[in-house]
């Protein structure tokens, strides 16, 4: 009966959120409290998706495609709607893992190479706004083959495949501001691909590369006035999936999450704001 009340739930998340969902949640939600796409984790959904919840769980096979199939894939799917988010995303940031926020509303193929997909948009720390051009470069892309996974309810959802890739990226900021610098390194994600073409990110297998987390960047910030200072990042489309592997006891919860006060002094005492920031800003051209 568990997984006949959260299959709504787990449709939901697949399916890209609708202004008839936004709203409901809205009306459903407090107001101080407001749950928008970026205050969700997706871990009781692959909790749900389990064949057998009990059952000690298996590796994931990968399976590596070959640099024809994946130049073919990265030509023909829409692999750069796995990066436009008109949301930012969460990230740690610095060797005391300060909250930072990306937001990446352009994203889009590299026309004359589809393994590099080209970013633009800004970034927030603390109360620094900077704007950053940048790339995401894909080098491996496999099939992942899930053994633990309930192979009806996929099927229902029209998932055809699930794949994992990973690359690498820099996000360059404005050069002309005193504070910027440039984020270099790895990126890993992970998404599906749907009988109607549809390519999304996929959160719902134990032991993805990048933690469920949709995608996780792990890089190096470096100033562009003093290049000795550098500051590490994590970022990631489902923060909350990876959060506790990085700062112990980071965040309570499943579906909607609370963070542990003891970190909220790092930025993240207006995470339930809902400022909107971004939308304040002007939109960044590629």
């Amino acid at each position: 009966m568990k997984k006949l009340i959260f299959v709504p739930i787990l449709l939901a998340a697949i399916v890209a959120l609708t202004t008839q969902c936004a709203n409901k949640q809205a009306a459903n939600t407090p107001k101080a409290t407001a749950v928008i796409p970026m205050k969700q984790t997706h871990k009781e959904a692959a909790d749900t998706l389990l064949a057998d919840a009990e059952a000690p769980l298996k590796p994931l096979i990968f399976k590596p495609l070959t640099r024809e199939k994946a130049m073919e894939m990265l030509a023909t799917k829409g692999i750069d709607s796995l990066f436009f988010k008109e949301y930012p995303n969460n990230g740690f940031y610095g060797d005391d893992r300060y909250r930072i926020e990306f937001w990446m509303p352009n994203c889009m193929k590299n026309p004359a190479d589809p393994t590099t997909y080209l970013l633009s948009g800004k970034t927030r720390y603390k109360k620094n706004i900077n704007g950053f051009e940048g790339d995401i470069k894909v080098t491996q892309i496999s099939e992942v083959i899930d053994p633990n996974i309930d192979t009806a309810e996929v099927n229902a959802m029209d998932i055809q495949r699930i794949y994992a890739a990973q690359g690498t990226f820099e996000i360059r900021e404005d050069p002309t501001l005193k504070s910027s610098g440039v984020f270099k390194g790895t990126i890993k994600f992970e998404f599906s691909v749907g009988e109607d073409n549809r390519v999304q990110l996929w959160y719902y297998s134990k032991g993805l590369p990048s933690g469920g987390a949709g995608y996780r960047m792990d890089g190096v910030w470096t100033s562009n006035t003093q290049p000795n200072v550098s500051k590490p990042l994590v970022l990631a489309d489902d923060l909350f999936r990876i959060a506790n592997d990085i700062l112990k006891d980071f965040s309570y919860g499943e579906r909607e999450i609370e963070i542990n006060k003891e970190y909220r002094s790092l930025g993240w005492e207006t995470f339930w704001e809902n400022d909107e920031w971004w939308q304040k800003a002007e939109k960044p051209k590629m």
